[in-house]
């Protein structure tokens, strides 16, 4: 609603109107609009009517509030009854009859009131840092400690160097909107195109400023080096995407900046800011953006040479000679600590002759000793000489690591960004079909990732032209590929998983004893034969991605022992599309295949019933059929991708077994539906209440802590759960009573607060809340109609809209069958129709033949009707696809809506085959054009601010419509163009959209009436408290109360036995602690050179740090989490062995080494944190084998 102001002081301005009008009429309190301190204040604007020409306003102006304030603030008016004067004159209000906008009726409804005070102070701020500083100097190099000195200040190396002091111009600018520093460079006068350096604010890790008798200079110490554009100065002003990502500034630029990006700039002072000196000026522009302001340290600068072209040369040279060329993984690290930014050129020239000697002495350990040195050299003591370093690396006793169990191997990765090429690992990976295919030759194979600096994936503002930086970058190094520690390496393929990762994998050439000459190109071409989709390069791409499928090898069978049968098709419809059968003898075989690799599996009482696996050129899931005769497997047509020539026998590879059933969560847009659908906001607050309480109870008892694991799979590598049960079962207690021992103590309260808090941070900002009587499962077909098509009788086939599912979890001594109405989905959910009821038909009806009756774990979908259920759950089928089956009645949505519809688009195709440069552009156009998440994420907000219509809304249809095409764009090559996306109705976002550590004031944001926000502000975090600094006594390890609730057990067995020699133990705690730090060093999110995570975030498995984008938070956790796996395995395997099926006396020695890792951890407790990484989880180990041995001894009571 809005009325006209008049009789406006000419000098009064916007501000002060908005504060008159708050203060004596709207915010006023009590007063008609507000009744006290607790209500809302109304929120309200006011526009000034300006003159033409000028900055004055004409003494006219607008108010506009909401309805519910205008329509109070009408008879007030019309009454006299409102009164505001600013500068002594009395404003006057009259009605209009304009139609208000409704962007900025939502915006008055939903965002509060800003006090005109702080949006006046913003803009002030703003105009104040308008004044560009004027640059003499920009210098980029690197930091160094000059030898034979004791300063704590490092040095600055110019490794380039523009003077703009008589050529071009440049100009530093402070933007307070975007927290970044810009550096533009270019004269409009004289030169064509501007460049600029811009430094985020968060990318400062330290600022230094200093000055001699002629210069004025300022050092920028950076996590990650600055983002560089380029654009034209003249450019007509309807261009778009006028805006250039580069990677250097100059052909000279380009050779120092892959390893140097730390600025050092020199100001030009004209005397004119801060009282002459133009560093107190900059100080100030810090203190007015928010930015620490530089300390005051006089760093010496020079041009040292350290990434001159010769040195780079003289470097490259020693990495192909002899001895690194015949020890690569030597050179990848000498190539780390070089690209990492860990090391100069001046300083692996020093460590050159201890590196050779290395190889020369230890050729089996050097490669791991030099992984050793390239993680921890970034944390070196500042000044520490590379070569002492190297020296104390040196004097650890290390191990060979471990051979990889099958199924995995040690990876190599490469990180490629605008400016440099950043080199992890090798660390654990699952392995695919084509590294299996040429064992022992691992090394030859990189995984590639493209990333931007701050290693998150590219995102573009509407003005930047990306695809053509991508295709310049990205594109030449897929097509062209790179060198690397003396091999060039060649683009390979990649999986569909790391495609959305934005990786891929590259390979060297090498000669192979049964392959010969082994390349890319003759990789390509064994993998089967594509002609099929050789027309559209995504499909090309997508069918070579199959066989880099992370999976576990498991049976070999012959072309006898498979067949090909029919897809069940009626109406036009496959209900059977991705999915086949095997027979029971051949699923044995293939569980015992697993659990002989991994050791652990074989603890699962419930043998699986289904198998997602990749088998020559099918893909889909097989489900165990009890009709099949033998070793026999099914495959269907729908499952067959691509034929491999001269090849019919091979390897059943899984993907996936479905062990047990798993546990479906509510998320954001799930519950933005649902509510849509009618499930009141009430319901998902319960359960919120619920999760909440349960994670809080951790602290109250050990039962609670196990169930708290348990449920949100933590502690999981460490066994934890287990650990705590048995000790609970011998009378120890967290908040014991006077019968009971004290269990807990301060690692492990660290660990609950590192749980309770890895749980609640994911209800509070995904909405991630478990939802009860429910269970996620993988989808397979009702196998009756084929037998009824092959002449069997009396067969019971499920009818259309019916399920059945059997779920029977560890520990569960009889299976569960799910019977009555249900609801039943596929994430991500976007469409309200993604989101269909069902009836779960319980067990099969007897005195018929059910073809599914002994399947569990698993959703049956019927293979018949007019329609496919799966396919109407946002475009489902069989292949591998998980289904949420929901029987929390509360959940469940009162009507029924129709599924999404949309016509199918054929793939992209080309006038002419493919080429694997035609997959490269693809990759370079996917990379640009991966939009998943940011179309979901403009979905789920404009959801929100529709109140009428939510996910109804044309703009939501439309953005679910995208979305599909975009889930769909690997594959279809169709992108999405999202310069037609809908844009958000107001500026600003909900509540509930804040990240953990968003920096943007709490005014960019509203508080919103949907479910989502009523979750967001119903739970508030805690901090983790940091633990308690050891005392000035060293426990005794004896006088602990696990210790002695065990002595009496651990006498009964260990007497006279001795203790293993302290040195083994010793030895191995130092493999696992350097081990732990390496895991920590490398999957921490933060870019802080050395950074690495905490020792309770590895044992729980969690990540404590945030990241903007999920997806890469994601991978690096499930990463960490296969690593730290493998090293706990290695590590018990190294102490005890296998523990099953020992005799006594073999358990009782075994009993003795667990128990001396368990003092020997315990004596590690006294030392201050930084000298006793990894001591706790070391013992938590021993604590771990202890109780086994013990049990296993059946010394222990039931837990």
């Amino acid at each position: 609603m809005e009325f006209d102001i008049r009789n406006i002081d000419f000098k009064a301005d916007k501000w002060q109107i908005m504060k008159a009008i708050a203060a004596q009429v709207l915010h006023k309190s009590p007063g008609p609009f507000v009744a006290g301190p607790d209500d809302p204040l109304p929120n309200f604007n006011v526009q000034l009517e300006m003159r033409e020409d000028t900055v004055l306003h004409n003494g006219y102006g607008v108010l506009t509030v909401t309805r519910k304030v205008g329509q109070k603030f009408l008879p007030l008016n019309r009454n006299h009854e409102i009164s505001v004067k600013v500068h002594g004159r009395k404003l006057k209000f009259f009605p209009n009859d304009n139609l208000v906008k409704w962007t900025l009726v939502l915006e008055l409804e939903k965002v509060p009131f800003i006090h005109p005070d702080i949006a006046q102070d913003r803009q002030r701020k703003i105009e104040s840092l308008e004044a560009p500083f004027f640059v003499d100097h920009l210098q980029i190099g690197t930091f160094y400690y000059p030898k034979n000195t004791h300063t704590q200040d490092p040095a600055f190396s110019v490794e380039w160097d523009q003077d703009f002091s008589h050529h071009s111009q440049a100009c530093l600018f402070f933007d307070y909107e975007h927290k970044l520093l810009r550096v533009r460079i270019g004269d409009p006068i004289t030169e064509q195109t501007y460049y600029s350096v811009i430094v985020k604010f968060a990318s400062i890790n330290k600022m230094t400023m200093g000055h001699d008798l002629k210069t004025r200079y300022i050092c920028f110490n950076l996590f990650t080096p600055p983002v560089i554009q380029k654009e034209k100065i003249h450019r007509p002003l309807t261009l778009d995407k006028y805006r250039h990502r580069v990677g250097s500034l100059s052909p000279g630029h380009a050779i120092v900046a892959p390893y140097a990006h730390h600025l050092r700039i020199v100001l030009y002072d004209n005397g004119d800011r801060g009282e002459g000196d133009v560093l107190k000026g900059f100080e100030k522009f810090c203190q007015f953006s928010l930015l620490r302001p530089p300390q005051e340290v006089a760093t010496r600068a020079s041009c040292q040479h350290f990434f001159s072209n010769r040195k780079l040369k003289a470097i490259d040279g020693w990495l192909r000679d002899s001895p690194l060329n015949s020890n690569w993984r030597v050179a990848f690290q000498v190539e780390a600590l070089l690209h990492n930014g860990a090391a100069n050129t001046a300083e692996l020239e020093e460590l050159r002759p201890r590196i050779e000697e290395l190889i020369r002495c230890h050729q089996d350990v050097a490669g791991d000793v030099m992984r050793h040195v390239a993680e921890g050299a970034a944390r070196r003591p500042p000044g520490q000489p590379a070569e002492e370093f190297f020296e104390t690396v040196l004097q650890k006793t290390l191990r060979p690591r471990p051979t990889p169990p099958r199924g995995c191997f040690l990876c190599h990765h490469v990180t490629f960004t605008p400016t440099r090429m950043i080199l992890e690992g090798p660390t654990i990976m699952q392995s695919n079909r084509v590294i299996r295919e040429y064992e022992g030759y691992e090394d030859n194979f990189l995984r590639v990732d493209f990333r931007d600096e701050d290693r998150l994936q590219y995102r573009w503002d509407r003005d930047d032209d990306g695809a053509s930086y991508l295709q310049e970058r990205v594109g030449t190094l897929l097509k062209k590929g790179f060198d690397l520690a003396g091999r060039h390496f060649t683009f390979l393929g990649y999986s569909a998983s790391a495609l959305r990762e934005h990786a891929v994998w590259f390979v060297s050439a090498f000669r192979h004893p049964k392959w010969g000459s082994v390349t890319a190109r003759s990789i390509q071409h064994s993998l089967g034969d594509f002609r099929e989709v050789i027309y559209s390069p995504s499909k090309y791409g997508a069918r070579m991605a199959q066989a880099f499928s992370a999976t576990d090898p498991s049976v070999h069978i012959s072309r006898k022992q498979w067949s090909i049968i029919p897809d069940i098709v009626e109406n036009d419809i496959n209900f059977t599309d991705g999915i086949g059968t095997i027979s029971l003898e051949l699923g044995d075989l293939i569980w015992t295949a697993l659990c002989n690799d991994t050791p652990t599996l074989a603890a699962n009482p419930t043998k699986p019933t289904a198998y997602q696996i990749r088998f020559l050129g099918c893909k889909g899931v097989v489900s165990v059929d009890e009709r099949l005769i033998g070793i026999h497997m099914c495959i269907r047509p729908s499952m067959q991708k691509f034929k491999i020539p001269g090849k019919t026998d091979g390897t059943i590879e899984i993907a996936r077994a479905v062990l047990k059933p798993n546990v479906p969560h509510l998320n954001r847009p799930m519950v933005m539906v649902l509510e849509d659908r009618g499930v009141p906001k009430e319901v998902f607050l319960k359960l919120q209440e619920l999760v909440i309480a349960k994670a809080r109870m951790a602290h109250d008892s050990a039962t609670r802590f196990v169930e708290l694991l348990e449920a949100h799979h933590l502690c999981f590598n460490y066994r934890l759960g287990a650990i705590l049960r048995k000790l609970n079962s011998l009378g120890l207690e967290l908040k014991p009573n006077h019968m009971q021992r004290p269990l807990d103590t301060p690692f492990f309260a660290q660990l609950r607060w590192c749980a309770v808090n890895h749980v609640l941070r994911a209800v509070k900002y995904e909405a991630r809340i478990p939802i009860p009587d429910s269970h996620m499962l993988l989808g397979v077909a009702d196998e009756g109609p084929a037998y009824v098509e092959k002449g069997l009788k009396n067969v019971y086939c499920l009818p259309q809209g019916r399920i059945f599912a059997c779920v029977q979890r560890p520990g569960d001594e009889e299976p569960t069958y799910m019977k009555g109405m249900c609801q039943i989905s596929r994430s991500p959910v976007i469409h309200p129709g993604d989101v269909q009821r069902v009836y779960a038909i319980g067990k099969p009806p007897e005195g018929k033949v059910c073809l599914f009756s002994h399947l569990k774990n698993v959703v049956v979908f019927a293979s018949t009707g007019t329609w496919s259920l799966p396919n109407a759950l946002g475009g489902g089928d069989l292949d591998g696809d998980m289904y949420e089956v929901v029987q929390y009645g509360e959940l469940l949505v009162p009507e029924h809506h129709d599924p999404a519809y949309y016509p199918s688009v054929g793939p992209f195709q080309l006038d002419r085959p493919s080429t694997i440069d035609d997959i490269c552009d693809f990759i370079v156009e996917y990379i640009h054009s991966d939009v998943v998440g940011l179309v979901s994420d403009k979905h789920i907000v404009i959801a929100g601010n529709t109140p009428c219509h939510g996910t109804l809304d044309p703009s939501c249809l439309l953005l679910a419509r995208w979305h599909s095409l975009a889930v769909d764009y690997p594959k279809s090559g169709n992108k999405v163009d999202i310069s037609e996306m809908p844009r958000s109705l107001v500026r600003f976002k909900p509540d509930w959209h804040m990240t953990q550590d968003d920096v943007r004031p709490a005014s960019d944001y509203y508080t919103s009436s949907r479910a989502l926000g009523y979750l967001f502000r119903n739970i508030e975090l805690e901090e983790i408290p940091k633990p308690a600094p050891p005392g000035r006594e060293k426990p005794q390890a004896h006088e602990h109360p696990i210790s002695v609730a065990l002595l009496p057990y651990i006498r009964r067995h260990l007497r006279g036995l001795l203790a293993p020699p302290p040195t083994v133990i010793d030895s191995l705690y130092v493999t696992y602690r350097e081990e732990l730090a390496y895991i920590a060093s490398t999957y921490s999110l933060s870019t802080v050179p050395g950074a690495r995570l905490r020792e309770v975030e590895l044992v729980i498995g969690t990540i404590l740090a945030t990241s903007p984008q999920k997806r890469f938070r994601s991978s690096r956790l499930y990463a960490m989490r296969d690593n730290v796996a493998f090293l706990v395995q290695d590590i018990k395997e190294q102490l005890v062995g296998r523990l099953e099926d020992l005799s006594e006396d073999v358990l009782t020695q075994k009993l003795a080494i667990a128990w001396a890792v368990w003092r020997f951890s315990l004596e590690k407790a006294g030392l201050p944190a930084d000298e006793n990484f990894g001591s706790q989880s070391f013992g938590l180990i021993g604590l771990g084998l202890v109780l086994e041995c013990l049990e296993r001894l059946g010394s222990l009571p039931p837990s």
